[in-house]
């Protein structure tokens, strides 16, 4: 199967599954509900809305840019890496994750990589520590929730956990075991041909795939070598304060919050249960992230459904908008377009790794 193929498949997939999703969470509820609703919303909180949107975003160009400015393409320049053009970076990868989940770091990294003049996978090793702060930021937050959420505890595990435990339960021990040895006994196979062999694999190995792991190393190792870590944390701390106003607005906006008496610590727990969601392999979160949300209002925080299905609407779609607006904007700034950032994400993979994209 070509990668053509298999990456539209998986684009093909990734909108049946959002599709699935989104029926699954607005069924049974009253769409002329959510309309009237959205029109009785208070839209002043708006503009604050768009204000933390584009702050948390500036905020991780910023620290992007402290990550970057580490690397060994970097480092001896006067300035750096500019932060408008990272900002830009970023803003275009999470207009790309609304259309094709996952390709927006690719795309974001390859934008950057090409106007800075730096190696992509050496970005794409940016990105990926990133992505592990978030992760980390993530993983306490969760831990947060379970003390939050200690009362309701047993209930948030019949919701998100009993589900992926009886699914789990259904792969017999043994099977679990064999397949766990026969891919370990694949790697090794692997590992031993590519490496002792004289084949043309082992030549392919060594001079297209080493050095792009090798530059891919240097960017996991910019959070070890940057000396601008103080400001990385503090930059991380900002970006998911961002995110609590963000999650927090829609429910003031929509007068949830006065209804049921919901504060920003209970938004806090929205958010990041919501964030698993936005995790899963659809679409910028399209149908996973309203599933959860509106079940997370309902069973623990005891909104009526109609309330729950309306904030998640109304969250997803005002940064679904916005992104999208910005993302094509900051395209247009930079002299670009859709065709161009298609061919700098192909270029910028083909350059690295010797292979058609």
């Amino acid at each position: 199967m070509s990668p053509r193929i298999k990456a539209l498949l998986t684009q093909v997939g990734s909108f049946a599954i959002a599709g699935v999703l989104l029926y699954l969470s607005l069924r049974g509820v009253s769409l002329k509900g959510i309309l009237s609703a959205l029109e009785d919303a208070d839209y002043r909180w708006l503009l604050p809305l768009f204000a933390a949107l584009m702050l948390s975003h500036w905020l991780r160009a910023w620290r992007w840019k402290m990550l970057l400015d580490a690397l060994p393409d970097v480092r001896d320049r006067p300035t750096g890496v500019s932060t408008k053009l990272a900002f830009y970076s970023v803003l275009i990868g999470y207009m790309v994750n609304y259309a094709a989940p996952r390709l927006g770091e690719v795309a974001r990294s390859a934008n950057l990589a090409t106007r800075a003049r730096v190696s992509f996978s050496r970005v794409l090793g940016t990105v990926v520590v990133e992505r592990i702060l978030d992760v980390v930021v993530l993983a306490a937050g969760l831990l947060s929730v379970v003390f939050l959420l200690r009362r309701q505890l047993r209930l948030l595990g019949e919701l998100f956990v009993d589900p992926l435990t009886e699914q789990l339960g259904r792969i017999p021990a043994f099977g679990l075991l064999f397949l766990i040895g026969l891919v370990s006994l694949l790697l090794v196979m692997l590992y031993r041909r590519l490496v002792r062999s004289d084949s043309r694999i082992k030549r392919f190995w060594s001079g297209r795939v080493q050095p792009v792991l090798s530059h891919f190393g240097e960017g996991l190792s910019t959070l070890l070598r940057t000396d601008r870590r103080p400001a990385i944390v503090l930059s991380t701390l900002g970006i998911w304060f961002c995110y609590l106003l963000m999650a927090y607005l829609p429910l003031v906006m929509l007068g949830i919050a006065r209804t049921y008496n919901l504060s920003l610590p209970d938004a806090w727990s929205i958010m990041l249960l919501g964030a698993i969601g936005v995790a899963l392999p659809s679409p910028g979160g399209v149908g996973s992230y309203h599933y959860i949300t509106i079940q997370t209002l309902v069973h623990l925080f005891g909104t009526d459904e109609q309330s729950a299905a309306t904030y998640a609407v109304l969250a997803h779609a005002a940064q679904l908008i916005i992104m999208t607006l910005a993302g094509f904007i900051s395209l247009l700034l930079q002299g670009g377009s859709f065709k161009t950032l298609a061919r700098q994400t192909s270029a910028a993979r083909e350059k690295e790794t010797g292979n058609p994209a």
